[in-house]
């Protein structure tokens, strides 16, 4: 019979005493941008977490869309990055040399995706997947869909 053991340390210090960071996950707060020009005034400002569509994967299964949207195309302009889809438009507040090349922009664009918008009081975030597993997050500082 083979037992193993697991040692857990529950200091707040890493192998041999040195300090473990947190990522920022305990930083501080953070303001949304002001809504910038070039984002449509019809578009509505996110302020709670937000799934637009959700894939489930499951071992040894195909991938299940549940109610995807297929991503058309996607751009940066002004500090603003747009993902437009066949359901909506999502701009948000992004220096643009933080957004896709060209061809990440090809490689998501015509893929059904699901879209998870997150905004608590440490981040505002767009996490992008696709059916066929491509994955993009993006740390930014407001989010608007229209």
């Amino acid at each position: 019979m083979l037992f193993a053991g697991i040692a857990c340390n529950l200091s707040d210090d890493g192998p041999e005493g040195t300090a473990v960071s947190d990522n920022g996950s305990n930083g501080p707060s953070v303001t949304p941008v002001s809504r910038p020009p070039s984002v449509p005034a019809g578009a509505q400002e996110v302020e709670e977490d937000t799934l637009l569509g959700e894939i489930e994967r499951r071992a040894n299964q195909p991938p299940n869309g549940i109610k995807t949207r297929a991503l058309l195309t996607a751009a940066c302009q002004d500090e603003v990055m747009v993902l437009w889809t066949d359901a909506e438009s999502i701009h948000a507040a992004l220096p643009c040399d933080r957004f896709w090349n060209d061809e990440t922009v090809r490689a998501f664009s015509s893929q059904e995706v699901a879209i998870k918008l997150t905004v608590d009081s440490t981040r505002f975030q767009i996490f992008v997947e696709t059916l066929a597993g491509g994955q993009a997050e993006f740390t930014v500082g407001g989010i608007w869909v229209e």
